[in-house]
């Protein structure tokens, strides 16, 4: 399987590269590759995922040997071999996966309305009643313009000619997201180039165009629905983290990454981990965002736009037609035909909203965008009742009949399922698939919210989910909803091809058992193939019985590959076993493989040891490296240490960093100083970007200083702006100063703003005031608004009333909603009311299908 060139590798970096495009031969995982290419898997991972490096120039035989030994020395040299590669690199031969050499992307100026569909704008509906020899409409209906969002879309998109950025907009499906973002760099930037990934299931050929320097200075990369190129865990990590170097350095720029994503998405990709020692999935997807502006695109247009614009819109009929059509001016909605996707789902016979039903379900459960037509197939049986089952089953075709109307057009507009075609010269599937109408998608994930899936579904999904990350994605969601032996089977499949969640999974497993043996040879697989969080607990576990030997000997086993994490726990190892200056040597080697981590805990080391002048410049170091949080880190550390004037200079670096938190923070240490005003002004020029932290903040301020009103104003400001958390954190402030009746108030404000989370704090107002009823009503109120976690809050209400079977009723409906919690209350509730055995039961073997306590399985 001589699929690598050995006289090409000059560095890891060659290889790496090499490895990427081979990628697209073996799509199924670190394992494929490395038998691909001949390498063990942990070399492979480390790889790609840049965490080693070659310590010397040589052949790929050379390399091979020199992975069998100790990497240590060579780590800290890993960036600069990286980069020596990238700006002196060797003449290669051309590869045929590659695409031909020079800067990738067309110019903006020269493209034209067809080019935006391929971007992604939405076709919109034709035209009818047009008079006979009338001419042809054009490809897009004029734009209309949302003042407040277009024309701060725009000069976010203007800005990136001073200096590379990200701008992200945020925003429900069919709003415009994309039209918009079409519309800004055809206006701003028509000399620029745009690059468009066109299919994010090659996200290692993405990684290699950002790191052979293909994006030219002056160009856009296009990425629209940008969790498809950052949510993937691991390869969506690489795009992130190559991103991020992308806009970092200032040779290769200006460049503008312009996406756009889901609020839900948004959530998903920057939620920091609970617990320290959690996995973090996404950490370089949300170090990436944090770095960028997001620009809200509103869901309709108010009344007084619409007047403004009502020439405009009268002057195109399908303006006309959609205008008149909308309700609550979702004219965009309209436009791209989401009414007539919900019409068509909401009255589709049963076998189509069965296939519905599986499709929606599998994507708001974790599968990838393309879905084979075999677990559409045979996970919809399920979702029918044995009556309309038997007389459908009576019928051989009535799926093909269901996925005709499911994909038949509509007045030029695509239908509920679009069947995914490949382009010249990809391999064409080996089964059809389908993409589900992102409108119907957005819709099922809040329809169906509360439900899971039948017994089909799963059983489908384990035998034709279309790669071993969406076995495993979906497995994730399996047992979050505690049906474990459909998680084992999903997991187990994916396993079988080297997954590291699916992997991490069956260690825990074999762990709970008493398997200790398998559960060590599972959490090494998983730690070669990326995923070291079981065999850092196992080592642990070893720590904790007081067997640091066997500690060390298991985390040992994947420092090799150079893994951050893992060398993070071993410094840590060393410093509670009384070894600073080994803790010191392993944490530089996390920080080498790229750890921002490590360099806090380096700089925290160095302070504790009276070196203050060495945590600074190590502090320095890694703000030029890209992790600015370190100065803030050390700011922090000299304000408790009483060094308020260090510590302000500290977070002025960490500001002209670009540390998006830096200006709050600033801006703390000014009110602390005694200075209001400067607070206040830096405060609110942080807030200018709408993030919802830096306005709870200038909210608090205003509270603080006495102002309400101005407060007040603020968070309703926000609220307007798509930012209602802002009335939450004010309502959580009058609360805790002795003033429910305006808490109650603001939460209110909050709830008719959009914010079903304001329904959950309201009831627990109530609650407090000694109103469980009204409580329990607030919390059904949130539960219909689709807030799952209501759930939970109203079941313990129910508990303590003395209603255990509607508690019980309301804990299994939250573990069909995806809380693993519900479980664990639900089972307590057994015990307590003399049910021990069945609540073992649970904890052992979950539900099944039905939502039933599950039989024993081995």
């Amino acid at each position: 399987m001589a699929a690598i060139d050995p006289a090409r590798i000059r560095t890891s970096q060659d290889l790496a590269e090499q490895l990427a495009v081979l990628s697209a031969r073996y799509p199924h995982g670190v394992h494929h590759l490395a038998a691909a290419a001949d390498l063990s898997p942990a070399t492979v991972h480390a790889l790609i995922t840049g965490r080693t490096a070659v310590p010397r120039a040589g052949t790929l035989e050379s390399f091979v040997e020199t992975c069998g030994q100790d990497p240590v020395p060579w780590l800290a040299a890993r960036a600069r071999l990286v980069e020596g590669a990238r700006s002196k690199r060797a003449e290669v031969s051309p590869d045929p996966d590659r695409p031909s050499e020079g800067p990738l992307g067309r110019v903006i100026g020269e493209l034209d309305e067809r080019d935006a569909l391929a971007l992604g704008v939405h076709q919109a509906f034709a035209a009818t009643g047009m008079a006979s020899g009338a001419a042809p409409m054009p490809v897009l209906p004029p734009y209309l313009d949302r003042a407040g969002f277009d024309d701060r879309l725009r000069e976010a998109v203007t800005a990136a000619g001073e200096g590379s950025r990200l701008v992200m907009v945020i925003g429900d499906s069919s709003t415009g997201k994309t039209r918009a973002c079409w519309e800004a760099i055809r206006a701003e930037l028509p000399d620029w180039r745009v690059w468009h990934p066109l299919t994010p299931e090659r996200l290692l050929a993405v990684v290699e165009a950002l790191r052979t320097r293909r994006v030219a200075a002056r160009s856009v990369i296009w990425l629209n629905e940008a969790q498809f190129y950052l949510q993937p865990q691991q390869v969506g990590e690489l795009v992130a983290a190559e991103l991020q170097a992308l806009l970092a350095d200032d040779s290769r720029g200006p460049v503008l990454v312009l996406g756009s994503m889901w609020p839900e998405f948004r959530r998903l990709l920057t939620t920091t981990p609970q617990e320290a020692s959690a996995p973090d999935p996404h950490r370089a997807a949300r170090a990436l965002l944090d770095r960028g502006e997001e620009v809200t695109a509103p869901a309709c247009f108010t009344p007084g736009q619409l007047t403004k614009l009502a020439t405009a819109v009268a002057a195109d009929p399908r303006l006309a037609t959609a205008a008149k059509r909308a309700r609550g001016g979702q004219i965009n909605q309209e436009l791209a035909g989401a009414p007539e996707l919900l019409r068509r789902y909401q009255q589709g016979g049963p076998a189509v909203r069965a296939v519905l039903w599986a499709a929606m379900d599998a994507r708001r459960l974790g599968h990838g965008p393309y879905l084979p037509e075999p677990l559409l197939q045979e996970a919809a049986p399920g979702y029918l009742d044995d009556h309309i089952w038997d007389q459908v089953a009576g019928d051989p075709d009535w799926f093909i009949a269901a996925l005709d109307e499911l994909t038949a057009t509509h007045r030029r507009l695509p239908g509920p399922l679009i069947e995914h075609r490949p382009r010249p010269g990809q391999t064409p599937p080996p089964t059809p698939q389908y993409r589900l109408a992102d409108y119907l998608e957005q819709h099922g994930r809040t329809e169906r919210i509360f439900l899971c899936p039948p017994a089909t579904f799963w059983n489908a999904a384990a035998h034709h989910a279309r790669t071993p990350e969406d076995q495993a994605a979906l497995g994730e969601a399996a047992e979050d909803r505690w049906r474990l032996r459909h998680a084992d089977h999903l997991y187990r499949h994916a396993a079988d091809t080297g997954d590291p969640h699916a992997l991490s999974y069956l260690a825990k497993r074999c762990y709970k058992v008493g398997d200790h043996a398998g559960a060590e040879r599972l959490a090494r697989q998983a730690a070669d193939a990326g995923n070291p969080h079981e065999l850092i607990y196992l080592a642990s576990q070893r720590e904790g019985a007081c067997d640091r030997a066997g500690a060390e000997r298991l985390a040992r086993q994947v420092t090799d590959a150079g893994n951050p994490e893992v060398l993070r726990y071993r410094a840590g190892l060393h410093e509670r076993a009384g070894n600073p200056a080994g803790a010191e040597r392993l944490a530089w080697q996390a920080a080498d493989a790229g750890s921002p981590e490590a360099l806090l805990y380096l700089a925290d080391m160095r302070e504790q040891a009276g070196d203050p002048a060495s945590a600074e410049q190590l502090a320095h170091h890694a703000a030029g490296a890209g992790h600015p949080g370190v100065l803030m880190h050390l700011a922090r550390r000299r304000e408790r240490a009483g060094d308020r004037a260090k510590a302000e200079q500290l977070c002025q670096h960490a500001v002209d960093a670009g540390h998006p938190a830096a200006l709050m923070y600033l801006a703390h240490l000014r009110e602390q100083a005694g200075d209001p005003a400067s607070a206040e002004q830096l405060a609110q020029h942080a807030a200018d970007a709408r993030n919802t932290g830096d306005l709870m903040y200038l909210a608090d301020l205003r509270e603080r200083a006495g102002d309400r009103a101005g407060a007040e104003q603020l968070a309703q400001h926000a609220a307007g702006a798509g930012h209602p958390g802002v009335l939450m954190h004010l309502a959580i402030l009058r609360t805790r100063a002795g003033d429910p009746a305006s808490a109650e108030q603001l939460c209110q404000h909050a709830v008719d703003a959009g914010h079903p989370a304001a329904l959950m704090y309201l009831a627990h107002l109530r609650e407090q005031a000694g109103d469980p009823a009204s409580a329990e009503q607030l919390y059904r109120q949130a539960i219909d608004a689709g807030h799952p976690a209501a759930l939970m809050y109203l079941a313990h209400l129910r508990e303590q009333a003395g209603d255990p079977a509607s508690a019980e009723q309301l804990y299994r409906q939250a573990i069909d909603a995806g809380n693993p919690n519900a479980l664990w209350s639900l089972a307590g509730l057994r015990h307590r009311h003399g049910d021990a055995e069945s609540s073992g039961r649970l904890h052992w073997f979950g539900l099944d299908a039905d939502g039933e306590v599950e039989d024993p399985w081995e």
